[in-house]
């Protein structure tokens, strides 16, 4: 198998997986790895089936899934975020207590300076999103091994730019640990705390809503109930 992550390409930020290539099949762990990361990236029903089964699996692999991991990510290097990122994806759904601490330090790990020649789109801003990755992985590892949910105040007390720092507070407040975040924060850093995640269907409008009876604004008044100031217009006659 062989993974396309480079996101400056005409196919824009997709991942593509395809058969061929030895970067996931040096090991069992390695192959099964690959075949998550493919399904992962699947939009049908039966990819789904095939990436929880994939997941199962590798819940069953052993220590190893971390040294895989880690040696993937660094074939993968700068260049591929993407890849990156979906092997997180994969750790935090799989992983064992053992991964924590590499989330941790996948989380920490320096972002690279930003360009301003690269527009929108830098490699700073795919290296958060990885990182961003990372932090969530912790949580989701976390729920299934309460015992390393700590972990995660680790990335807050190393205090990383701000993005990974808020989502660095959102875990943890998720994970119980609102009151030892409070401790770590600085006073003026409280506020992330108030940060909530919102279900979408907590936001969803309804395009087809047609009562109109509820107004959050006062229309404007015609006619005799016109309330816009009035200039009198007066001339006065030369001498």
């Amino acid at each position: 198998m062989s993974c396309n992550g480079n996101s400056s390409q005409s196919s824009g930020d997709a991942l593509e997986v395809v058969k061929g290539s030895h970067l996931f099949g040096e090991s069992a762990t390695g192959w099964v790895l690959g075949e998550a990361v493919r399904h992962l990236n699947s939009a049908d029903k039966e990819g789904e089936a095939s990436y929880q089964r994939t997941v199962e699996q590798l819940r069953k692999c052993g220590d190893d899934l971390v040294e895989t991991v880690n040696g993937l990510s660094r074939q993968a290097g700068l260049g591929g975020s993407d890849l990156r990122w979906s092997l997180l994806y994969v750790m935090g759904d799989a992983g064992k207590a053992n991964a924590a601490q590499f989330l941790v330090a996948s989380a920490l790990e320096k972002l690279p300076e930003r360009n301003p020649d690269e527009g929108c789109e830098s490699v700073r801003d795919s290296e958060m999103l990885v990182r961003t990755m990372a932090i969530q992985a912790i949580g989701s590892v976390a729920k299934r091994y309460p015992e390393v949910a700590e972990a995660v105040l680790e990335v807050v007390k190393a205090q990383p730019a701000r993005p990974l720092l808020i989502e660095a507070v959102k875990v943890a407040v998720e994970l119980g640990l609102r009151d030892q975040v409070r401790t770590v924060l600085s006073e003026k850093e409280h506020w992330i705390l108030d940060i909530r995640r919102a279900h979408v269907q907590e936001v969803f409008a309804n395009p087809e809503r047609e009562d109109g009876k509820e107004r959050s604004f006062t229309p404007p008044k015609f006619g005799m109930h016109y309330t816009a100031p009035k200039v009198a217009c007066c001339t006065t006659k030369e001498k």
